[in-house]
C-alpha cells in the first residue's frame, strides 16, 4: 500500500449507477489509507431499508431527503465516499462538498452503464418512475460534470486502472 499525501482530506466519487463508484472507492480508501462509506449501505443502516425500498415506500422527494440527511452525516476527514448518483440533485449540497471536498466524476459511456444495470427497477434510481434510464443518464452528465474538480473517463478500464488515475490525479495537487 502506498499513502499519497494530498490537498483534499475527502473524495467524493459521483456519477450514474453502474460507473463502478463502490468498487472504485473500496479500492481508493485502500490506497489512500482512507475510510470509505457507501451511501446507499448508510442509507440501510439509518432507515433500516433499501434506496428503492424507501423510494418505493416513501417516494423519490423522501428519498432524496434521507440521502441528503445521511451525507450531511459523514464527518468528511481522510474518507472516501460513494453516494448514490442522485446525490447530484443537491445542488447546495454539492456546492458544500464541492468547497470541502475532491468531487470525482467517473464518466461512461451510456452503453456500458445500461449493461451494468439491468436490475433498473430495483436498483433505487431516482427518476425512473416516469423516466427512462436514457433519460436521467442524459440530465445527469451536465449536472455532474458542473460539480466535478476532475472527470475520469472509465470506458474500457478496469477498476484498478480508474483507481490509479484518480490517484494520480490527487497525488498532482489537484
Amino acid at each position: 500500500m502506498r499513502y499519497y499525501r494530498m490537498r483534499y482530506d475527502s473524495i467524493i466519487l459521483i456519477g450514474m449507477a453502474g460507473v463502478g463508484k463502490s468498487t472504485v472507492g473500496r479500492e481508493l480508501s485502500d490506497v489512500l489509507g482512507y475510510r470509505f462509506v457507501d451511501l446507499d449501505l448508510c442509507l440501510e443502516e439509518v432507515y433500516g431499508r433499501t434506496p428503492q425500498e424507501i423510494i418505493d415506500g416513501e417516494g423519490e422527494p423522501a428519498f432524496l431527503e434521507k440521502e441528503k440527511r445521511c451525507m450531511q452525516g459523514i464527518a468528511l476527514d481522510r474518507i472516501v465516499v460513494a453516494p448514490g448518483g442522485s446525490i447530484i440533485y443537491h445542488a447546495d449540497l454539492m456546492a458544500d462538498l464541492k468547497h470541502r471536498s475532491a468531487l470525482v466524476y467517473l464518466e461512461d459511456s451510456y452503453s456500458n452503464i445500461s449493461s451494468r444495470v439491468p436490475n433498473q427497477a430495483s436498483r433505487g434510481i431516482v427518476g425512473l418512475k416516469d423516466r427512462t434510464l436514457r433519460q436521467v443518464f442524459d440530465e445527469r452528465i451536465a449536472l455532474y460534470s458542473t460539480h466535478a474538480h476532475v472527470k475520469i473517463d472509465c470506458r474500457d478500464k478496469q477498476p484498478e486502472q480508474i483507481t490509479q488515475e484518480v490517484a494520480r490525479w490527487l497525488k498532482s495537487g489537484s
